[in-house]
């Protein structure tokens, strides 16, 4: 009997674009890995760079590659519900083109995913130059580890570099919503379809620069760009696929949604309040520096009360 046979196919979901600058030492990482049993599938996004000839030069002496080009730019999302999509394995683990990997990284993850949906771990942040910070996402926020979903309604805490999940999770994925980040939403649905496990291990070093989409270590100060009515009607998109997902959770999310929504056309809204109440704790959780009666308090006015307060940012209502 071929022992290898019991041993999990892995699928390395990673996405590229005009990343020629940290791509070596990455690709280095992820073929150094002490879990042999991968394929390493990436799919660039009409990289215009050096990344290209990268990839194909790694590709070329490694059959484990796979790499795919696009044909027109899709952007983050679509590029990895692409990738994942392409992937065979039993388990998939989603991949930047700007970290490092512990050697260790899929062996540790798949030793601690058991009857779980996602296995994570927690990363080390690195400054774009490679240089360690000496901080941890850990040391930012909570790391949740459980099956209330509600976690993650406002928050995320599992990065998809750092994450490892079994492939049933894709079928509920599929297509990812291009209204938040694609590992917030796995992360989501792996709570709403069993449950997360989190391994306090810093598996990743997680470069921080200024095209990176997350700035955890804050050194560029990133800010939400755009109207804040532009970011009230991102999050009402966003409850809304939390209320449409398959979810033992359905009715608390549709009324979130519900109650959110309707902030549009209200001065205040204790309804919306007393619901946050209920689940204040699983709410919260994520965000080490907010109290309960700051959150309560931002989204107790209405969309008319914060237009009469501040007609510039919520000029678009």
């Amino acid at each position: 009997m071929d022992s290898n046979k019991a041993v999990p196919l892995i699928s390395i979901a990673m996405c590229t674009f005009n990343g020629e600058r940290y791509l070596v030492q990455q690709l280095e990482s992820l073929l150094a890995q002490t879990w042999q049993k991968f394929e390493l599938v990436i799919v660039d996004d009409c990289s215009n760079d050096g990344t290209v000839a990268i990839l194909e030069r790694f590709a070329s002496i490694d059959s484990r590659i796979q790499l795919h080009k696009n044909t027109q730019n899709l952007g983050v999302n679509k590029n990895f519900s692409r990738a994942m999509t392409l992937c065979k394995g039993e388990l998939i683990a989603p991949c930047d083109q700007d970290d490092i990997w512990s050697a260790h990284k899929l062996m540790r993850l798949h030793a601690h995913i058991g009857g779980h949906a996602m296995s994570y771990c927690d990363s080390e942040l690195m400054a774009e130059d490679g240089t360690l910070m000496n901080m941890r996402i850990s040391d930012r926020i909570n790391m949740y580890q459980g099956d209330d979903p509600s976690v993650f309604a406002f928050w995320n805490c599992v990065s998809g570099h750092a994450m490892l999940f079994k492939r049933s999770l894709l079928e509920l994925a599929i297509p990812i919503p291009d209204i938040k980040f694609h590992d917030w939403w796995l992360a989501f649905l792996a709570t709403t379809n069993g449950s997360i496990v989190y391994l306090n291990e810093p598996l990743v070093q997680y470069r921080q620069h200024a095209n990176a989409q997350t700035d955890l270590g804050r050194i560029h100060n990133k800010k939400h760009a755009g109207n804040r009515i532009d970011l009230f009607k991102e999050r009402t998109q966003w409850l809304e696929h939390l209320a449409n997902a398959q979810s033992h959770e359905k009715p608390y999310f549709a009324e979130l949604h519900r109650l959110w929504s309707a902030q549009s056309e209200q001065w205040f809204s204790i309804e919306l309040v007393k619901h946050l109440a209920q689940r204040s704790d699983s709410l919260l959780f994520i965000n080490k520096s907010r109290s309960f009666f700051r959150f309560a308090l931002k989204n107790f006015w209405g969309l008319k009360t914060k237009f009469l307060v501040n007609p510039f940012n919520y000029s678009k209502a």
